[in-house]
């Protein structure tokens, strides 16, 4: 297990946190994170098997619910597990989204609908379920949500399609709006934009395209999931408590501008 030692062991014991998206990747490498830190964790995925894979591979405190993110109703199932089986919620990480690689011509009404309701809506609802909940908790809680560096410099059609990178910048824009109506209130809500990333989620590049994104980063490798968790580690820590309603790049540089 990644010991991220920059955080003591027992620096998130008694705090609950929801991932979505928790199955692999990135989602599941938080959930690894948060429980080597003695929280408890809930893995929410549409992947039912994938979800009891990594919940053997896991060791601590770890409930699993099953979820369609690009389903109203699906939500409102995964939370009412999280108010039967937590005392409270304090942190909730929004990993759940596709990524899609489609040029303009093969992008259709369908394909635009499926992107928006997982990664746009699925993201705002999933945000809204949080909100509502740790309004009501005596210290508060922290939101997470998982965007893009395509949201600056768009998808075109190669790793990322314009569904997928207009999907990341309503993210963006879902943070900095839900951040300015919260002011005031003891609940943050940050955006994380991974840049390209080693992860089941990008198994459709062409390894031979991998290499050559990893030689143009002035990093000079892809992200890894670690990556990723240990910003959401920090993020969702003390010591992030005046970073508030922006987006943390970790992308190795491929967003410079």
């Amino acid at each position: 297990m990644t010991p991220y030692p920059t955080f003591a062991s027992d620096a998130f014991a008694g705090k609950t946190v929801l991932i979505t998206g928790a199955a692999s990747g990135m989602g599941f490498e938080t959930a690894r994170a948060f429980l080597s830190k003695g929280a408890e964790i809930v893995l929410a995925d549409r992947d039912a098997e994938g979800l009891a894979r990594a919940k053997s591979e896991l060791s601590g405190k770890v409930h699993t619910v099953t979820v369609d993110i690009g389903q109203n109703d699906s939500i409102e199932t995964m939370f009412a597990y999280c108010d039967a089986n937590l005392a409270q919620l304090d942190h909730v990480i929004c990993c759940a989204a596709i990524i899609t690689a489609k040029k303009i011509p093969d992008q259709d009404w369908a394909h635009w609908e499926r992107v928006m309701s997982v990664n746009l809506l699925g993201t705002f609802f999933t945000v809204k379920g949080a909100v509502t909940r740790m309004l009501g908790n005596a210290e508060g809680g922290n939101i997470v949500c998982v965007a893009s560096d395509v949201a600056y410099h768009g998808g075109g059609g190669l790793i990322a399609d314009t569904a997928y990178a207009a999907s990341k910048a309503g993210t963006l824009s879902i943070v900095k709006s839900v951040g300015r109506e919260l002011a005031g209130k003891n609940v943050r809500i940050n955006a994380l934009n991974p840049g390209p990333t080693d992860s089941p989620m990008h198994n459709h590049i062409d390894p031979a395209l991998k290499e050559r994104i990893a030689a143009n980063l002035p990093r000079r490798r892809m992200g890894r999931p670690h990556d990723m968790a240990a910003a959401i580690l920090f993020l969702c820590s003390p010591e992030a408590s005046f970073v508030y309603g922006t987006a943390v790049d970790v992308d190795g540089g491929s967003s410079f501008r």
